[in-house]
């Protein structure tokens, strides 16, 4: 794990960069950046479920960038509600593609998957549909019932998986089951029995959620959803 800073529209950010562990997938993304909860809640890089998401990816053979967004943790800045926040996940992709460039797994069409824990699978959201890069998208626990994920569930050209807390009392499942419903494609689903949404005592469960879909993922281009 390498401590990093870089800059976005809001001041410097701090990330974590973690070398993949092994050979990367036969197919499928090389390299995700993962995003954080709510910062006006305590969310940083330093999550639980962002480490342990991350931890599973880079076990897998991906680069994995965990960041903080603006005003949270060891970011400058303070929270912009949104607009800023994809301002700095663009600064992180634009800084994992260098690293990944560096280490010989260039981010060409289709390599990066984004990932996201509440908040910051909106934002992750947000810019999957924006950047050709991106081959995969995982959210966890997205707040349907706050944030509009509506480009998301349009958009039917990559894998993209879903885990959620089957008894989340900050998003109600059925929530996220009606919004699963609205997907163009088939999204990759993982409920977690007797979960809130925190996912406290739940970790390996959604840890084995996050690698049957790197297993998907590395099953080939056409597998996860549509």
């Amino acid at each position: 794990m390498v401590s990093i800073t870089f800059a976005s529209s809001g001041g410097l950010l701090l990330g974590r960069y973690d070398a993949p562990e092994g050979p990367a997938p036969a197919a499928g993304p090389v390299a995700a950046v993962v995003c954080h909860p709510h910062p006006l809640h305590g969310g940083t890089l330093d999550n639980k479920v962002v480490h342990a998401t991350a931890a599973v990816l880079r076990e897998r053979g991906l680069a994995v960038l965990r960041f903080d967004f603006r005003g949270a943790g060891g970011s400058e800045g303070v929270h912009d509600g949104g607009a800023g926040e994809c301002d700095d996940l663009r600064a992180a992709i634009a800084e994992l593609a260098g690293r990944a460039e560096a280490d010989g797994r260039p981010l060409g069409r289709g390599a990066l998957l984004l990932a996201g824990f509440s908040f910051g699978s909106w934002i992750a959201s947000r810019l999957a549909v924006e950047d050709d890069r991106v081959g995969a998208v995982l959210v966890i626990a997205p707040p349907v019932n706050h944030y509009d994920y509506g480009d998301l569930a349009a958009e039917a050209t990559r894998p993209l998986a879903v885990i959620y807390a089957h008894d989340d009392e900050v998003v109600p499942a059925a929530a996220v089951e009606a919004w699963l419903a609205t997907c163009a494609g088939r999204p990759f689903s993982v409920p977690v029995v007797g979960s809130g949404h925190l996912f406290h005592g739940k970790l390996g469960p959604l840890r084995d959620g996050v690698s049957a879909f790197a297993d998907v993922l590395a099953a080939g281009p056409d597998a996860g959803r549509g």
